[in-house]
């Protein structure tokens, strides 16, 4: 059975471009036998007026293939264009459908406000990809399509993170990424970092290969080492959001759209969710404990994992990174491997990318295989709650930790000594560690007017206490001099 795709873009603007397509798929061997390309201008002249007879075509397809151009078209009774009108009804209605967008030029500042509209919402939803000529259309869909059918197993080459593109060369890599990953494997090996060419280095990663008389980076030194990692690869990308409730379907608090090299990634995750995932404190025998919410060593844990052993081979689907008020779910694109299933997960063992995998290796972020899902599991019960959850949908593999929600003061005990604050070696008195104890615990909030009839002390000695409290971070000053009130950081 061929996959039908369905050609979208403005009819009078991008006539050439639309028939481009169709012929080159019908044109291009190996494309030809696995794709049936449909376009408007296929109906019958007699049903082209009948909206609902296209739209059926939208709905009946596997691949949305749509192209943008400066001209955003006619607009029906609803406000838009076939094209919008084209792309939401598959979105909304093709489950695990591929969408592959097309964008002409890249001056943004040329395309009507409607169209800049339309992109501007559906690139937050879709990886797309630009063009500058009907040729270079016609390539780009191609590989797009190439890629599909790598990913639903149709075809074979080899693995995406050992391939090279002859026209991504060495100058896409950043050596200033290069040197931080050396930085980073010093520090985790305890290794000193070595004083040789950056070029000596990947030739000893196997990240380079000779291609007619030149070096060329392989996808995996792209993704580690490219600031452009994400141009190449949009698939490279993890979508990340804060829902404000315990389904998808509630409002978002915060949202991104992250990419760029591999350790950038890692470093702008944990960033955003430190920022979206709570931290209790509590005053525990003269020391402060400060809890987080999850033991970020078994979400990065995860990530990695992610990173590591997703398909990149479906171009359409980054890695999905949701955080609820109950749970943390981080979805994968592309199932478990061949001979890997959720009952043996963990002890079977069998990687996707082996090149990649090899990279974190390096700096010990990664162990031996199928060591991440035991330390996920070890990392959440140490920390006193439930192990992590694995899912499979249909074309993805997610990882699922559940917090401990109003329970999150019930942690103390799982956090390490060497993460509390000893409130005596920090030179606080006796009262002032009461004074804080009633902050963290309680929620207090002070002045210093209650601070003195608290403590039965004069206002200069209160006035000391709360501003050495304030200088060493661990109670914030709110409002004027006057009426300043001191509530716990």
């Amino acid at each position: 059975m061929k996959f039908k795709v369905f050609i979208s873009g403005n009819q009078k603007e991008l006539q050439e471009e639309r028939i481009a397509v169709k012929e080159v798929i019908l044109n291009t061997s190996i494309i030809r036998d696995f794709f049936e390309p449909f376009l408007f201008e296929d109906l019958p002249a007699g049903g082209r007026d009948a909206v609902s007879t296209y739209l059926n075509e939208v709905k009946s397809s596997d691949i949305y293939i749509g192209i943008l151009g400066n001209s955003y078209g006619q607009k029906n009774e609803n406000g838009i264009s076939a094209t919008e009108l084209e792309y939401h009804t598959f979105l909304e209605n093709v489950n695990d459908g591929e969408i592959l967008l097309f964008i002409k030029g890249h001056d943004d500042s040329l395309r009507d406000s409607a169209t800049n509209e339309f992109f501007n919402k559906a690139k937050k939803l879709s990886v797309y990809k630009r063009f500058n000529s009907i040729e270079d259309l016609k390539n780009q869909v191609i590989r797009s399509l190439e890629a599909f059918l790598i990913s639903e197993g149709r075809i074979s080459f080899e693995e995406f993170d050992d391939r090279i593109n002859p026209e991504i060369g060495y100058d896409a890599i950043d050596e200033n990424e290069v040197k931080d990953f050396l930085r980073k494997r010093a520090i985790n090996m305890d290794l000193k970092v070595p004083n040789i060419p950056i070029i000596n280095i990947l030739d000893s990663l196997e990240v380079l290969k000779e291609h007619k008389g030149h070096l060329i980076p392989n996808n995996t030194a792209i993704l580690f080492f490219s600031q452009k990692a994400s141009d190449y690869f949009p698939q490279n990308e993890i979508r990340i959001a804060r829902f404000d409730g315990i389904t998808r379907g509630t409002p978002t608090i915060d949202s991104q759209e992250i990419k760029g090299p591999v350790y950038q990634i890692i470093d702008q995750v944990e960033n955003f969710f430190r920022r979206n995932t709570r931290t209790a404190s509590k005053i525990v025998d003269f020391k402060r404990v400060d809890i987080p919410e999850y033991p970020y060593s078994a979400i990065r844990e995860a990530l990695i994992n992610a990173i590591a052993h997703r398909d990149y081979n479906r171009t359409g689907a980054p890695i999905l990174f949701y955080i609820y008020d109950d749970k943390v779910e981080i979805i994968s694109p592309g199932g478990l491997v061949s001979g890997v299933t959720l009952k043996n997960i963990g002890s079977k063992h069998e990687a996707r990318n082996r090149n990649i995998c090899r990279i974190f290796h390096k700096t010990k972020d990664m162990e031996q295989l199928g060591a991440g899902i035991h330390k996920m599991r070890d990392y959440m019960r140490d920390y006193g709650l439930s192990e992590p959850e694995f899912r499979l949908y249909d074309k993805s593999f997610a990882v699922i930790f559940y917090g401990p929600g109003e329970h999150i003061l019930d942690l103390v005990s799982s956090i390490p000594e060497d993460r509390k604050t000893d409130l005596k070696d920090l030179g606080l008195n006796d009262r002032q560690i009461k004074a804080l104890e009633m902050m963290v615990n309680d929620e207090k909030v002070f002045t210093n007017k209650l601070y003195q009839e608290t403590f039965g002390i004069s206002e200069r000695t209160a006035s000391r206490d709360l501003k050495d409290l304030t200088d060493k971070k661990q109670v914030h000053a709110m409002g004027k001099t006057k009426d300043r009130k001191y509530k716990a950081l």
